[in-house]
């Protein structure tokens, strides 16, 4: 299994590194478009080869007239449902969990360890879900995981590569040992029956706490980790997976664990331009068609509210500034950064206000009553028709160019 991939791997470089260039050798130009004003975005990392040159490029995008029809197709609670990530209860599929799946009441399913008992039964929930979603109205669900490398990795089954944390990749020098490991990853994890992976992590390396970010980070030095994140992004896409670049705009300065606390941070929005948001800037120039949020607060910039349920980082930095167009998914919501803070009515509204497309909901969900309280908002005039379906449109998007609707 393993000289399998490794000649895989090895075959998949050589057509990779015909014109490459050593990350060593590629250093950012001495007058960086950063330098020349906050607001461009001609970021190329130097030496990427252009993606028309591999051999198995991306999908193309969907036709918008078939989202269109899509949309049209699916009921107010189906459109509410898509925009949802959900758990499951165990190491199968449950009656209940398969009907609201082929009901096109789910738009995703993410497994954790919990869920996870051996190879065979991976693959055989992963078809389960698969199996109920494909005649359903809103297809196939993502189905994700955390398969980071290092640290985080949910996959603790045999015959699984076991990469080192990511903050070591960068010693290699060589940027296609990141683009290698992503493609390695993800077509194992393809092979497992998944379509998506919660990664690349591109927070910066702030220091080394393993409570937050630590050696999950690819870097202190933003050009570098924006680099490596490209590669990451290209390696996964090669491999069929939609990989989720996270955590935006960063977690590298945070010491507080968001899992049960809010961290807070005094840092303007010129300061995130130039620093932690370089990674992702590049990451989007590159195509990224899916980011997640950060549970943080920056009272400069919105002292009301941290940023996966903030519109003026969504809607006015994210999608206003740096022009990004694709799907957006929440942290996990019911993480103490915002269940202590804010309430769940709360949290829905103005996710879906700030413009959250998938809201990510770990542990045991109520699903109907998840959608039970969206559909409330919108009936009492706090969440419009349009807030709902303009999220539904980048998620079927996505779906179609990955085939999982047919």
């Amino acid at each position: 299994m393993y000289r399998f991939w490794f000649l895989l791997a090895l075959q998949f470089l050589l057509l990779s590194c015909r014109t490459a260039v050593p990350l060593r050798e590629a250093e950012p130009p001495a007058k960086t478009p950063l330098t020349e004003g906050a607001d461009s975005m001609a970021l190329s990392p130097p030496g990427l080869i252009p993606l028309e040159q591999f051999a198995r490029p991306r999908p193309p995008a969907p036709d918008e007239r078939r989202v269109e029809e899509l949309l049209a197709s699916l009921t107010l609670e189906q459109k509410i449902g898509q925009r949802f990530i959900i758990t499951v209860r165990g190491t199968r599929l449950s009656r209940t969990e398969a009907t609201l799946i082929g009901d096109g009441l789910v738009g995703g399913i993410i497994l954790n360890s919990g869920n996870i008992a051996g190879r065979e039964q991976v693959q055989a929930l992963t078809g389960a879900i698969e199996a109920a979603g494909r005649e359903g109205a809103g297809g196939v669900p993502f189905i994700g995981i955390d398969q980071e490398g290092g640290r985080v990795n949910r996959l603790e089954i045999r015959n699984i590569t076991r990469f080192p944390a990511p903050f070591h990749w960068r010693e290699t020098g060589d940027p296609f040992f990141v683009e290698a490991a992503a493609y390695i990853i993800s077509r194992e994890i393809a092979a497992l029956g998944f379509n998506m992976n919660f990664a690349p992590v591109l927070d910066l390396y702030g220091r080394g706490d393993d409570s937050v970010i630590g050696d999950r980070a690819m870097g202190d030095e933003p050009w570098q980790v924006g680099r490596l994140g490209a590669y990451y992004l290209r390696g996964a896409g090669q491999a069929g997976i939609i990989p989720v670049a996270k955590h935006f705009p960063g977690h590298g300065r945070t010491t507080v664990n968001s899992h049960f606390r809010l961290p807070v941070l005094e840092v303007t929005e010129d300061t995130l331009l130039h620093y932690d948001l370089l990674p992702f800037r590049i990451a989007i120039e590159q195509g990224a068609e899916a980011l997640m949020t950060a549970h943080i607060l920056y009272p400069q910039i919105d002292p009301d509210y941290p940023v996966t349920l903030s519109a003026r980082f969504i809607r006015g930095l994210l999608r206003g500034r740096l022009g990004y167009e694709g799907v957006v998914i929440s942290d996990d919501i019911t993480m103490g950064a915002l269940r202590t803070n804010f309430t769940l009515t709360e949290i829905l509204r103005q996710a879906i206000r700030a413009g959250v497309d998938l809201i990510l909901v770990q542990g045991p969900a109520d699903l109907p009553g998840l959608i039970a309280a969206v559909l409330e908002l919108h009936e009492r005039g706090e969440i419009s028709l349009e807030e709902i379906e303009e999220a539904v449109r980048r998620i079927l998007r996505l779906k179609l160019k990955y085939g999982l609707i047919s």
